[in-house]
């Protein structure tokens, strides 16, 4: 079993990988089953990287579960419509060669990663984010399955947590039923009852072990990732960071690390991935690349403070070049944040409750300004365009007693849970009506007033003509099925209502390296530099900056952090096991 209990000191390994979330770990396991050898260093003083607080999905057409949902359920797929909706989703972004790439390897990577470590996947019914565009589908995302914190043994000290702001009293929510009985349960006997066992069986778990014994998400993923590594004898090296790489006759050769016992080098035969997260609290980097407000604000993020474009900096210290060309900057994230926030901790990605009846979004002249239950990708685009046209940089997310009770908003958890708490510090603001909210938030209070009955009528009608919320299979999706006659317009009728205020967040940055279908980092004249990879979000997004469906960062993580792995093993002169090199089948055949 491998520690990080050891001395560190200088060595020599096959190959070097920089960063420990979903894509790093994926090279590295994936190089190991070929037989080299491994290191992962990792920033942070835990690992798992973006990934471990995340949903724990990745988007991977034509996958065999989905094969298999998809004849159950009567819904058919194939590679063509696949390709034919990234083409109209990436648009004059589209890099066809790594799309054909991703398209071929998703589904044999999945076989792989489950046949050969600990990884186990499900599936899941969900549409993608453009539902209603041609070739979209709704058995396209994979739900990782969750693993016994009771095999990880000395690891687990070291795994990152989920967010913390999202659990309820320690325990993090898993599955979607889990998720819809936790809503409930404030009115449905039969939910509060699997509220009931299910904490029962949570603080049996604290009594006996500390902590949940049911790792469920992206903290699975990287569990299962991470427990595979260790059985294979690779050690992840927490708290050092890589801050130079070295290179030998213009092939990079390994790097530089500062850690806990001083600068160590590692020397790597083969290669170096970097893996590092992205850029999205490296303020430099977003000054320059990033739109409006988003480039100089301080930026409210769920995201690890250590990612700030290290791999970037790295990469293109050596001669690699930097790719902007995509359709946006980042995968956006409505978000609000506690007051006095200073980490990830006290901020809040707004997933669900926007996309419910009885919640709007408006500036300050009491206007609504977006489609509330689009995908988030692409609401925060909308919501800058409007803050440009506007003149302002504030949006308040608006509701009633009733939909608050209900869903909660942003930290505020639904009945019967208290809220005093965030009425006292400041992040909810209430009013007995809206024209007194409207004040305590500073927004016209005559024209929120007359939004809300323009609102409050189309909800009741089941058709927003403003914005065409809930017209699309996406939105439907996530509004309430048990709301008539749209599942996600509901009038704001109960007083008192509440409001939060709604920044432009991210969940990672999508400019990075140029990279070719291997995950090589690609120099100014467009050749591959030999020896250096890059992966996750450290390489530009594949999709040009689109999102097509649930799990569109981390399936193109482990795409092509398998595909760096095994180009590694290649190079090596090895062969993964089960899979025939560069003759493995396209997904389309």
């Amino acid at each position: 079993m491998a520690t990080d209990n050891t001395r560190k000191h200088d060595r020599t390994v096959d190959v070097l990988v920089v960063g420990s979330g979903g894509a790093g770990l994926t090279a590295a396991a994936t190089a190991r089953a070929a037989g080299l050898e491994v290191l992962v260093t990792e920033k942070d003083s835990v690992f798992g990287g973006t990934t471990a607080t995340s949903g724990g999905v990745i988007w991977i057409p034509m996958n065999r579960h989905a094969q298999k949902l998809g004849a159950e359920i009567g819904v058919s797929d194939s590679i063509e419509n696949a390709r034919l909706y990234l083409e109209n989703e990436t648009g004059q972004y589209i890099d066809r060669d790594r799309i054909e790439a991703y398209l071929a390897s998703g589904p044999v990577m999945v076989d792989f990663m489950e046949r050969e470590t600990e990884v186990k996947f499900h599936a899941m019914e969900f549409p993608d984010y453009h539902s209603d565009d041609e070739g979209a589908s709704t058995i396209r995302s994979l739900g990782t399955l969750p693993y016994d914190a009771g095999k990880m043994g000395p690891l687990m000290k070291r795994l990152k947590g989920e967010l913390p702001q999202t659990l309820f009293m320690g325990l993090a929510l898993g599955s979607s039923l889990e998720m819809k009985n936790f809503m409930k349960a404030g009115r449905s006997v039969t939910a509060m009852g699997f509220v009931v066992k299910r904490m029962i069986r949570h603080f049996r778990d604290l009594a006996l072990h500390g902590s949940s014994q049911s790792i469920v998400r992206g903290r699975a993923l990287i569990a299962r990732l991470a427990k595979t590594l260790d059985d294979a004898g690779v050690e992840i090296w927490t708290d050092s960071p890589a801050t130079e790489l070295l290179t030998e006759g213009g092939r990079v050769t390994g790097a530089r690390l500062t850690t806990p016992d001083g600068v160590v080098t590692i020397r790597a035969t083969y290669g170096v991935v970097l893996a590092a997260g992205g850029y999205p609290r490296d303020r430099d980097r977003r000054r320059e690349n990033h739109p409006g407000i988003t480039a100089t604000m301080e930026p409210v993020l769920p995201v690890p403070m250590t990612n700030t474009g290290d791999g970037s900096r790295l990469a293109e210290s050596v001669g690699g070049r930097w790719n902007g060309h995509v359709s946006t900057a980042a995968a956006w994230m409505p978000t609000s944040k506690l007051p006095g926030a200073t980490d990830f901790t006290g901020v809040w990605p707004h997933l669900v409750d926007r996309t419910k009846p009885g919640f709007i979004m408006v500036t300050p002249d009491g206007r609504r300004l977006v489609n509330e239950s689009q995908n988030y990708r692409d609401l925060i685009p909308a919501m800058l365009e409007k803050f440009e046209e506007r003149g302002t940089d504030v949006a308040w997310l608006v509701a009633d007693a009733r939909a608050v009770k209900r869903w909660g908003i942003g930290f505020v958890r639904p009945f019967p849970i208290p809220k005093g708490h965030y009425l006292r510090n400041g992040y909810l603001k209430s009013g007995r009506t809206l024209e007194e909210l409207a004040q305590v938030c500073g927004i016209d209070g005559a024209e929120l007033t007359a939004t809300v009955e323009r609102f409050n009528g189309f909800a009741r009608a089941g058709d927003d003509l403003d914005f065409g919320r809930g017209r699309t299979k996406y939105e439907r999706h996530h509004g309430d099925d048990e709301h008539k006659p749209s599942p996600s317009l509901g009038a704001l009728e109960q007083g008192p209502f509440y409001a939060v205020r709604i920044y432009p967040g991210e969940i990672t940055s999508y400019k990075g390296m140029a990279t070719d279908v291997h995950a090589r980092v690609l120099g100014h004249d467009d050749q591959p530099i030999p020896g250096l990879y890059a992966v996750g979000n450290d390489q530009a997004n594949v999709f040009g900056g689109a999102y097509p469906g649930a799990g569109a960062t981390i399936g193109p993580g482990m795409v092509f952090g398998w595909r760096a792995g095994k180009h590694l093993a290649e190079e090596a002169g090895k062969r993964l096991p089960g899979v025939a090199g560069e003759t493995e089948r396209l997904a389309a055949e």
